[in-house]
């Protein structure tokens, strides 16, 4: 690998299997066993399909997962996720989760998409596909999980 090329595969493998095994440890508040099924199925697959993708990193390492990671065009891409995943965090009390979630899925994906995918169609269809998956994900959990979402203050 040249300098300052670094395999992303291999990365996001190790970030993803660190991220569940935290979450793993923090499912051991929870006790009824009934409540940590979903998520410890959920976080299980994530780790071992982590471990999967760490070994075809080295058995077969793809082209495109290679590359410099710290490039200026990366590093603005990174900026806008991370920003954009807290100011998510940020509105979700204020405009609640469904408003919240279809606005921040729509800006990311303008945001990093190609800007020549930037016509008044693809906005359209963005918008529709974005807020139809945040639909199904809000009905989903809230009335067959029963999940509770966080209310808004605007919408009170």
């Amino acid at each position: 690998m040249a300098k300052g090329k670094h395999n992303t595969d291999r990365i996001t493998a190790i970030l993803v299997f660190i991220f569940s095994a935290a979450f793993i440890w923090q499912l051991r508040y929870i006790n009824s066993p009934l409540d940590v099924l979903f998520p410890r199925t959920i976080l299980i697959a994530m780790m071992i399909l982590s471990v999967i993708l760490f070994v075809k990193s080295y058995i077969r390492p793809d082209s495109q997962s290679i590359k410099d990671i710290f490039a200026i065009q990366n590093r603005n891409k990174i900026l806008i996720g991370v920003l954009g995943s807290v100011l998510w965090l940020l509105c979700i009390p204020v405009l609640g989760f469904a408003v919240t979630s279809a606005v921040a899925l729509i800006a990311c994906a303008m945001a990093l998409g190609k800007k020549e995918d930037r016509t008044l169609r693809k906005v359209v269809s963005t918008t529709v596909v974005c807020s139809v998956i945040v639909a199904v994900i809000y009905y989903f959990f809230s009335e067959f999980m029963e999940v509770q979402f966080p209310k808004a203050l605007l919408f009170r």
